[in-house]
């Protein structure tokens, strides 16, 4: 489909900038578009695996924004892994359908195919942000350049002079996670260096949990020099791990976290991280999936939002 066509018909996936200079020409040239203004939803329900986190409330304030900015109704509910029954069954997904809901958007929250399937029959619209497991191809879902992020972070403690650099791990289920591990050993092997298995350690984006990572890692004979702690809590459980054990950071570790959140602003030492846009991502579910409910083949890809290096004071040459 032309951009022209897309802007005339109102499609979401065009710049501001471009719709304009479409919108302008047409009525320059006398033509008015014929579409329907963007329908709301009776209500969205968005699902999160976890509520306190502070990547959890800034995917939610971004997506509570763009909520209040388009009037439209949107509710947070959390999905508790561990009660049984699963809450998401075929019923469950009925039922939201039948008291308004439209459509969903799952934060970190593992849908299975045949959940993902109830929610089609259900008549739900579906969008994924930060998928755990494998979706479908089918689900539309939103994340950041992960690949690209891990790969910057460990380049940037390469460019340093860091050539032991240790990597503290998120869930095995996370494509975020994996993303960002073969981003580390991707900048690694370009740069000559070989992965060491030794040198990864963590399979949760918490801090305590990353504090015995960290200790893992920091009690081997050679231990690293550096450690790219793949999420902000992970990062800040190294920190611990470091400090208990003497060592300060950078002077004797350095340190990369990813997300910025408040806890790399606001940590004992400000955290060099990967920034990755959380509230936009929420944003732009809220926004997909309002358009997916109107028009179901309107996306059908993957859609990642740009992560950046933030450089504050974890990381320093080796010495």
């Amino acid at each position: 489909m032309s951009t022209a066509s897309k802007v005339l018909n109102g499609r979401p996936d065009v710049s501001p900038e471009t719709q304009e200079r479409v919108l302008r020409s047409a009525a320059t040239l006398g033509y008015q578009s014929r579409h329907r203004a963007r329908r709301r939803l009776p209500s969205v329900l968005m699902l999160f695996d976890d509520l306190v986190s502070p990547y959890s409330l800034a995917v939610m304030s971004g997506a509570t924004e763009a909520a209040a900015r388009s009037r439209q109704s949107l509710t947070v509910e959390r999905v508790i892994e561990d009660i049984e029954p699963r809450a998401l069954s075929k019923a469950w997904f009925d039922a939201a359908a039948a008291r308004g809901v439209g459509g969903i958007i799952a934060v970190t929250t593992p849908l299975t195919d045949r959940e993902v399937e109830w929610c089609a029959q259900a008549g739900l619209a579906l969008v994924v942000v930060d998928p755990i497991g494998t979706v479908s191809k089918s689900v539309v879902s939103i994340s950041a350049t992960n690949w690209a992020g891990g790969r910057a972070a460990t380049e940037h403690l390469i460019s340093l002079g860091h050539r032991r650099i240790g990597f503290v791990d998120g869930p095995p289920t996370s494509l975020p996670a994996r993303e960002r591990l073969h981003g580390y050993t991707s900048a690694l092997i370009d740069h000559g260096i070989e992965p060491s298995p030794e040198l990864r350690a963590g399979d949760l984006y918490a801090v305590e949990q990353a504090r015995h990572a960290g200790h893992q890692l920091l009690a081997l004979p050679d231990r690293p020099t550096a450690i790219f702690a793949s999420s902000d809590a992970s990062a800040l459980g190294t920190l611990r791990a470091a400090t208990e054990r003497g060592l300060a950071v950078p002077d004797d570790l350095s340190i990369v976290g990813f997300d910025d959140t408040i806890m790399a602003r606001w940590a004992p030492v400000p955290m060099t991280t990967v920034r990755q846009p959380l509230a936009a991502m929420g944003k732009v579910a809220v926004e997909r999936v309002v358009a997916l409910a109107e028009d179901p083949g309107a996306f059908a890809h993957p859609f990642q939002l740009e992560t950046e290096l933030i450089v504050r004071e974890t990381t320093a040459p080796p010495r």
